[in-house]
């Protein structure tokens, strides 16, 4: 009987080490989703001006990434700022009540519609400078 055991459990190991392997996944997912939400909580917390001027810098830079010719790794930075942008533009929706632009690659014309939304509310994130 014991060798019948044996095989039983060399046989199940494996199956039920891969399930406590997703387990852990989803664990870890989970709570990353946890502390991202809690992030929006937290940036619920900042003031308007704050997040407008966060806002205002990171559109300035990127258009400046835009123009610029020959720059290094340009196409990564211009990532880096677009996301940055986008996530100071979703904190500003959530801080003001306007829908956010649907994911991390959010089309221009989404991100326009977003902008002239916050405009709306009273929080331009256009350079006043640049007008």
């Amino acid at each position: 009987m014991g060798t019948a055991l044996e095989l039983v459990v060399a046989i199940l190991l494996p199956t039920a080490a891969g399930y406590a392997a997703l387990g852990g996944f989803r664990v870890v997912r989970w709570f990353a989703g946890w502390r991202i939400n809690r992030g929006a909580a937290g940036a619920a917390a900042e003031p308007v001006e704050r997040l407008g001027a966060t806002l205002r810098r990171l559109r300035a830079e990127l258009e400046s990434v835009q123009n610029q010719m020959g720059t290094t790794a340009k196409g990564l930075r211009l990532r880096a700022l677009r996301a940055a942008y986008i996530d100071a533009l979703c904190a500003a929706c959530l801080r003001l009540e306007v829908s956010p632009p649907p994911g991390a690659q959010a089309r221009r014309a989404e991100i326009y519609r977003v902008e002239a939304a916050l405009r709306q509310r009273g929080l331009d994130v256009r350079d006043p400078a640049a007008r």
